[in-house]
């Protein structure tokens, strides 16, 4: 699948529950998640949940 790549500006607080989730990850996943995979979970579970994401591919269960 083709990936583009897209520049977001997040504030701190917003990294540092990314980072909390990357770390909460871990023991499930066997290691820690990037801030993109997690980005990228999230969003495609956002959008599928509200119907406008179906097109969005496959999902890593993060």
């Amino acid at each position: 699948m083709e990936r583009l790549q897209v520049n977001v500006r997040l504030t701190p607080e917003l990294i540092s529950a990314i980072d909390q989730k990357r770390i909460a990850l871990q023991p499930s996943l066997g290691r820690i998640p990037s801030r993109s995979e997690v980005i990228r979970e999230i969003l495609e579970s956002t959008l599928i949940q509200s119907g406008q994401g179906a097109q969005c591919g496959d999902s890593t269960n993060l």
